[in-house]
């Protein structure tokens, strides 16, 4: 009986050390197509908040002077689809 309890001890033991191996994780390296696209991404949406910021400014003042209702109409529209483009 004092044997198998040794031999089991002792292959318990080899277990240990086996995962202790196993346990050692490799960290793994990220993509860099995916670090570009995140960089062109990021780009993106700060031109599109400038786009967005330029475009009420020009609206507003537009629409102040009378004069280009047509133009401040499109500049509401192009200021909409700079919030689509920043939000998705």
């Amino acid at each position: 009986m004092a044997r198998n309890e040794e031999e089991d001890n002792s292959q318990r033991g080899n277990n240990n050390a086996g995962s202790a191996t196993e346990a050692v994780r490799v960290r793994a390296r990220p993509d860099p197509f995916l670090v570009v696209c995140w960089c062109f991404s990021l780009i993106t949406s700060v031109a599109a908040i400038l786009c967005i910021a330029v475009n009420v400014i020009a609206a507003v003042l537009s629409f102040k002077d009378g004069s280009d209702i047509f133009d401040g109409i499109f500049r509401c529209y192009a200021v909409v689809i700079a919030m689509f483009i920043v939000i998705c």
